[in-house]
């Protein structure tokens, strides 16, 4: 069945059902995966803890794991279900570099140039529809700030087939939201700028981008096999030393200039990961640690203070555990670059967190 109308007859069986949301959650039995409806009644003690995935480490295992510039997580929990029922299909996550308390997300392929909003119990904060951009396979997200503005980078990157040529990726000054006291905004944000651009080595399956936001370079992350190949793309716009909201976008192309085709850039091979498939990535605000989803657990990468992502990417990177979800393809940092959070591509769409231990600092590289 195509996605969206997976989507459409997914948000008519939630609508028939009524399903309950946000502060209405119940905890979660320790024997049921972490986006699963939750029954009506938990037995006595149940804890809203998300179960970790199958085979997953102990917590002293993993813990001891911990390199310099890590963060030590705690134990996983889901925060709520997300109101918004047009959500069901979440494949990428970014927190607000505007608002800490609010996420962008987007559906997959069929769902449309839309991103929305949402805030930490689920409510429904936003409905953006991305004027200019098209949605061939929307597939991740990505927040930053340059200079005194804050960016979303949504990456149409999807390519099961590997016979797309070029990608592109949609970097969109990020929407001011309100508060969940305020009616949802619906209403339209125009494309910044349009990047376009190429692998090196030709096609690849790729659903993980994630920005360094002390560099503005892109990075890119494929789902192929059990060596996932690391791509860096460098765009002067987002380099240079003013990349700022004043700059031109490709609609606004001096005279004689073809708007719609901006230049070709080349994402080029920095590294590999061996890993099962990777289907999402983040990286710190501090530029400091990436985290890659798989369908199961995560890695994360650490990059010391004086080395670059090549350099970080050449070692073998630390297993972080993850909650349970039905086919879970997102994952950001929080605002604070210590939490993750996670949603699923089935609804209802759960919202997942990762803490920080409560008394865990960064082990000093």
């Amino acid at each position: 069945m195509p996605r969206f109308r997976r989507c459409l007859v997914a948000a008519a069986i939630l609508s028939a059902l009524g399903v309950l949301v946000a502060a209405g959650a119940e905890p979660l039995p320790s024997s049921q995966a972490a986006d699963e409806p939750a029954p009506p009644r938990p037995s006595a003690g149940a804890s809203d803890a998300a179960e970790p995935s199958a085979g997953a480490p102990s917590a002293a295992a993993e813990s001891a794991a911990v390199p310099p510039g890590g963060v030590r997580y705690g134990k996983p929990r889901r925060l709520a279900m997300l109101a918004n029922q047009g959500i069901c299909e979440s494949s990428g996550l970014a927190v607000s570099r505007l608002r800490p308390d609010v996420f962008w997300t987007h559906n997959d392929s069929g769902g449309g140039p839309r991103l929305y909003a949402f805030g930490r119990r689920g409510e429904h904060l936003a409905t953006c529809t991305v004027k200019g951009a098209a949605a061939h396979d929307w597939e991740d997200i990505a927040s930053f700030r340059r200079g005194d503005t804050s960016f979303l980078l949504v990456a149409d990157i999807g390519d099961n087939l590997w016979s797309r040529k070029r990608c592109s990726l949609y970097l969109i000054e990020e929407p001011p939201v309100g508060p969940a006291a305020e009616e949802p905004v619906t209403g339209t944000v125009r494309v910044h700028r349009r990047i376009d651009f190429a692998y090196a080595e030709g096609p690849r399956d790729c659903e993980a981008v994630a920005v360094d936001p002390t560099t503005g370079r892109i990075y890119l992350v494929t789902k192929e096999g059990l060596r996932c190949k690391v791509y860096e793309l460098d765009v002067p716009e987002l380099t240079g030393p003013q990349a700022s909201g004043d700059s031109p976008s490709a609609g606004d192309a001096p005279p004689g200039a073809d708007p719609t085709s901006p230049p070709v850039h080349t994402a080029r091979l920095i590294g590999q990961v061996a890993s099962s498939p990777i289907v999402a990535m983040d990286m710190s605000p501090d530029g400091r640690r990436a985290i890659l989803l798989t369908y199961a657990d995560a890695w994360e990468v650490v990059r010391g203070e004086q080395e670059t992502w090549r350099d970080a990417f050449a070692r073998p990177p630390r297993k972080v555990v993850m909650p349970r979800r039905n086919q879970g393809e997102s994952v950001c940092y929080g605002a604070d670059g210590r939490t993750l959070y996670l949603t699923s591509e089935f609804a209802p769409t759960p919202l997942l967190e990762v803490p920080a231990e409560p008394d865990a600092k960064d082990h000093a590289p």
